[in-house]
């Protein structure tokens, strides 16, 4: 029972005879070349509906956040802070000389931050949330290219607004109050690329290592290959099981696997119901 797809009503009586609720929480982090970067949530979520419909209970959705500093060093991934200050005020009455002092302020203190764990290039960009005075939603305006050497940026920046707005609605209010509601900073660690993997070199297929009896339906014995004994280009196919430090694949039968240039597998499954 997922608690997404209940009403209020339902909830409700749930809560009668039961208090108890299932909470998946997965990372949300790298997982390699081939991996899904959601792999953890995924799992979480699959394995919570399985014990959920299993014992009646409950099962909220997935919460997919988590620490992964160790992860930092993937692209993807680069560090970045954020700094904000809101509600300005009317342009009109704004001292431009301040603003800029402000902006440089909150860049430097997203790179005092970043400097703290991170020593390689930093990018920073700057940004403002923007209106006219009787609007009641904001429009996001980049600041890339102001000149910020000037003594006032402000007029600059006024008409950075007044141009993406008309981009954005095809029009745009000159004439009218202007309202800088949020000044904003992003400070970004740029990471360098990764090397490029070598490819393996060329080398016969391998035969299996053992065999394992496991059950489909009906007991099997079922070839298992050694991952890291692989040569590329190798093809196997199920009833196989592939067997690492790290993980063991099952290829179910109509199943293949194909590994890569770079020792990775390609596996091609067989669609659900398909004999």
């Amino acid at each position: 029972m997922q608690l997404q797809l209940k009403t209020w009503v339902e909830v409700e009586a749930y809560l009668e005879s039961s208090r108890g609720i299932i909470l998946p929480i997965g990372s949300t982090e790298q997982h390699g070349p081939t991996g899904l970067i959601g792999t953890d949530a995924i799992c979480a979520e699959v394995i919570a509906r399985g014990v959920g419909e299993g014992a009646g209970a409950l099962v909220a959705p997935t919460v997919a956040v988590g620490m992964a500093q160790h992860h930092l060093g993937f692209p993807g991934s680069d560090l970045r802070f954020e700094i904000a200050r809101s509600h300005i005020g009317d342009t009109r009455a704004l001292d431009g000389g301040a603003l800029k002092c402000l902006f440089d302020e909150m860049e430097a203190e997203g790179f005092a931050r970043l400097r703290a764990s991170f020593d390689g290039q930093v990018r920073a960009t700057r940004s403002a949330d923007m209106r006219y005075g009787e609007q009641v939603f904001e429009v996001a305006v980049p600041l890339d290219g102001v000149d910020w050497t000037k003594a006032d940026p402000l007029p600059e920046i006024v008409e950075r607004f007044h141009r993406r707005h008309e981009e954005l609605y095809t029009y745009s209010l000159p004439d009218q109050e202007t309202v800088l509601v949020n000044a904003r900073v992003a400070v970004a660690g740029m990471l360098a690329s990764l090397p490029q993997e070598p490819a393996l070199p060329p080398a016969p297929p391998t035969t299996p290592c053992s065999e394992w009896r496991i059950y489909l339906d009906h007991w099997v014995g079922a070839p298992v290959y050694d991952f890291d004994a692989l040569a590329p280009a190798q093809t196997l196919w199920g009833p196989a099981i592939v067997d690492s430090a790290t993980t063991t694949i099952l290829l179910r039968p109509g199943e293949s696997a194909t590994v890569t240039a770079l020792g990775w597998l390609d596996i091609t499954l067989t669609p659900r119901g398909a004999s």
